[in-house]
């Protein structure tokens, strides 16, 4: 049986770190900064102390070329005893120049600049960004949410289940760079402008109530959960393995919490995979 070996790498600040950690704690035997250029003796030795564990390696960014990188994964991608497995973690640009403003640690790239050094890694992280089989964009996540995401995409047979995620968010702070499918819940009714109604969220039955009596929720009932179900199930055909579907509205409280948490429980009836998260719900909505 091949060994699982996943490959964590990506811009320098999007989180390879607490990628690795949420690897550790499912049970994966870690390492971190690595160089690129070492991964084939590592892979032999691990090889010759058979663990029992699967291994997941974080990649430093330095340290090789364009070529060597296309030519060690073209190696590894062809040996039979590993199963290769490639997450690439990238962020805006906007956001890795405050956490590197907020930590002061020096850019493992040495530039005059740290906007170069970001260009310089995504040019040298090409090749392995390329092969990656998910892309996930940190520029939004929590911590938590990053861990979450991880730790559920690879629960046991990930490669054969699709792990669905749902989102609600505030359109005032911007889609979730995440999403695969949005919708837009703002022709709903807002339960904003009832003021008993005004400090609930949408896991509140009284909001759900209000809602579902706008005269347009069939459209959320009948239509989109149609599409939703016979979208989910052509994605699950072509292979894919994991789906971030999105609802917004414009505080991010009230309706699409409601039917973030109305397609969760939908979708877990029908025995789907799913995880939900609530990305600008604050904390003192009830």
């Amino acid at each position: 049986m091949a060994l699982p070996l996943i490959i964590i790498t990506g811009l320098s600040g999007a989180g390879r770190t607490t990628a690795l950690k949420a690897l550790e704690d499912q049970g994966y035997q870690t390492v971190d900064n690595l160089p690129l250029l070492m991964v084939p003796s590592f892979i032999d030795h691990i090889l010759e102390i058979k663990p029992q564990a699967p291994v997941a390696v974080g990649l430093k960014t330095i340290d090789f070329s364009i070529p060597q990188a296309e030519m060690l994964l073209k190696n590894l991608q062809g040996n039979p005893a590993i199963h290769l497995r490639i997450i690439y973690l990238e962020c805006n640009e906007e956001q890795i120049l405050q956490r590197y403003n907020e930590s002061r640690r020096p850019h493992p790239i040495e530039a005059q600049h740290l906007s170069t050094a970001i260009t310089i890694e995504k040019l040298q992280l090409s090749p392995l960004k390329k092969h990656a089989e998910m892309r996930l964009d940190t520029s939004d996540l929590t911590v938590r949410h990053l861990r979450q995401i991880l730790q559920h995409y690879f629960f046991e047979q990930q490669e054969q289940n699709l792990k669905i995620q749902l989102i609600s968010f505030s359109y005032k702070h911007g889609i979730p760079k995440v999403a695969d499918l949005v919708l837009d819940m703002r022709f709903l009714s807002n339960p904003f402008y009832d003021m008993h109604l005004r400090p609930l969220s949408g896991k509140n039955q009284e909001v759900q109530t209000y809602i579902k009596q706008d005269v347009r929720w069939m459209i959320v009932d009948y239509h989109f959960k149609e599409f939703l179900i016979n979208a989910i199930h052509g994605y699950r055909e072509q292979g894919r393995f994991y789906l971030n579907i999105a609802f917004g509205c414009t505080g991010g409280q009230h309706r699409s919490v409601f039917v973030t948490e109305f397609f969760h429980h939908i979708l877990c009836k029908l025995d789907y995979d799913c995880l939900i998260e609530h990305r600008d719900l604050r904390t003192e909505i009830i």
